[in-house]
């Protein structure tokens, strides 16, 4: 028998906050006005510094699961990552609210991997597939949503952003309520043996190549409220609504060139539409012909690249941004511009060998 609507419902909530650490993206322009002796670095890792330290939980979270239950420690993840993520809301303390956000990122780090394993423990058949293909729209769903939500905030204050983080209460309810403990078959065996597992080279150029294309959407994203601003090509509500479609060579192109907002935004939404292609592309290629296990390790493999590239997406940027005839957003936009296009002359050129 498979479970019922509402516990279904609150499963599949929980991919619809998967995101929730990238939304106070669009208020980065807002933040340097607040903090201007804070360098351009450090306040753009108030976005993606959670994720870092989502790192640590992602990697304790076998173990976390395996000792006190899956339902748990999603419910936990949840309620820490709303605490954390409420608290720059009521302070202008830096500090703090670059500790709250590491805090954040250890919560998101206990609950963000099920939104997968809950769905394939509690489903199966064709049911099953089916939830999984819509979990990663989802994703998304849920993502260009909270920066919608954003949007409307920001016209208050900034602070006014980090009430959303109150929503992964409500969904840690839904969890609470609604979803029992799934039965998880033993892992013992196969843990000893991913501890042993070697990838094939082909699939370690495919994790270099997802660490590259997530560190140039982290540089698209990071810069472009900064982007938006300095051109007045919009209010902070229309640079949210626009992150919400945030990514490939020609529409950074078009994006630098852009003389009016309607192009600029335009240039936005292709850039992730082309994007919602590759990064699924990089995962479903990477796992092409690998055994259970090795795919087991190329799925921890590919989140510790993600989360990498957004770690150091700000120095990255930042700092290449200083070499160029330009303002440093505009000089980010070129080199992405310009590593995007080596990219596609490098996998274009590129005939992989046929199977035998």
């Amino acid at each position: 028998m498979q479970p019922r609507l509402t516990t279904t419902i609150s499963i599949l909530s929980l991919s619809t906050v998967t995101g929730i650490t990238t939304v106070i993206t669009g208020i980065i322009p807002q933040l340097k006005r607040t903090f201007p002796t804070v360098p351009t670095t450090l306040i753009e890792w108030l976005v993606t510094i959670a994720n870092c330290s989502a790192l640590i939980t992602l990697l304790l979270n076998p173990r976390l699961t395996s000792r006190w239950g899956l339902r748990p420690i999603v419910i936990s993840g949840l309620l820490i990552s709303a605490i954390m993520g409420l608290i720059p809301a009521i302070t202008t303390n830096f500090t703090v609210i670059m500790v709250s956000r590491l805090g954040l990122g250890l919560g998101v780090g206990l609950f963000s991997p099920h939104a997968i394993s809950l769905l394939t423990h509690s489903f199966t058949g064709d049911l099953r597939a089916r939830l999984l293909g819509y979990q990663t729209g989802l994703s998304a769903l849920g993502n260009a949503i909270l920066l919608g939500l954003a949007g409307l905030l920001i016209s208050l204050s900034w602070h006014a952003v980090f009430w959303l983080y109150g929503l992964l209460v409500i969904v840690a309810g839904g969890v609470a309520w609604f979803v029992p403990e799934p039965t998880v078959p033993s892992t013992t065996t196969n843990h000893a043996r991913t501890e042993k597992t070697q990838l094939p080279r082909h699939q370690l150029t495919l994790l270099g190549l997802t660490f590259i294309t997530y560190l140039l959407i982290w540089g698209v994203q990071l810069k472009l409220p900064s982007y938006f601003s300095a051109r007045h090509f919009g209010n902070a509500a229309t640079i949210n609504l626009t992150l919400g479609y945030a990514g490939a060579a020609i529409s950074v192109l078009v994006l630098w060139l852009a003389s009016n907002a309607t192009v600029a935004i335009g240039a936005a939404v292709f850039f992730n539409f082309i994007y919602s292609y590759t990064g699924p592309y990089l995962v479903f290629t990477s796992n092409t012909g690998l055994d259970t296990i090795q795919v087991n390790v190329l799925s921890s493999y590919l989140t510790i690249a993600t989360i990498i590239s957004a770690f150091f997406a700000p120095l990255v940027w930042n700092s290449l941004g200083q070499l160029g005839p330009q303002t440093l957003t505009a000089n980010v936009l070129i080199w992405i511009m310009l590593i995007l296009g080596g990219l596609a002359l490098i996998t274009g050129s590129h005939h992989p060998r046929k199977e035998v």
